[in-house]
C-alpha cells in the first residue's frame, strides 16, 4: 500500500517529466533508477535522457556513475579472495559471539 506521500512524489515525478522542468538536483535524485532501468514512466524517462543529453554538469556524473557501476560488477564476479572471506566470516562470528 502507498503512502499518501509516496503518491505525492510520484504524482510530482510525472508533472516534473510532462512540463520538462527536471534540474540537476533531480535528475541527480533519479540518476541511479534511470541507470538501473526502474522508472516505469516514459515520460520521465525521456526527460532524463533530454535532460543528459544536455547538460554539461549531469552528463559526466552519468557516465561516472555507469562506469563505477561497471567496474563493481566486473570486480564483484571474481568474488573476494577465500582469505578475505575467512576474515570477514571470522569477524562476524566473533561480533556474533559478543551480542
Amino acid at each position: 500500500m502507498m503512502t499518501g506521500w509516496w503518491l505525492r512524489r510520484k504524482r510530482n515525478r510525472i508533472k516534473e517529466a510532462e512540463a520538462g522542468r527536471l534540474d540537476c538536483a533531480g535528475i541527480m535524485e533519479r540518476l541511479y533508477e534511470y541507470i538501473d532501468e526502474e522508472l516505469d514512466d516514459p515520460r520521465l524517462v525521456s526527460a532524463i535522457r533530454d535532460h543528459l543529453e544536455k547538460c554539461k554538469v549531469c552528463f559526466p556524473q552519468y557516465e561516472f556513475e555507469k562506469a563505477f557501476l561497471r567496474f563493481l560488477a566486473q570486480r564483484g564476479a571474481n568474488g573476494a579472495p577465500p582469505r578475505l572471506r575467512r576474515r570477514i566470516f571470522q569477524r562476524l562470528l566473533e561480533e556474533e559471539s559478543q551480542s
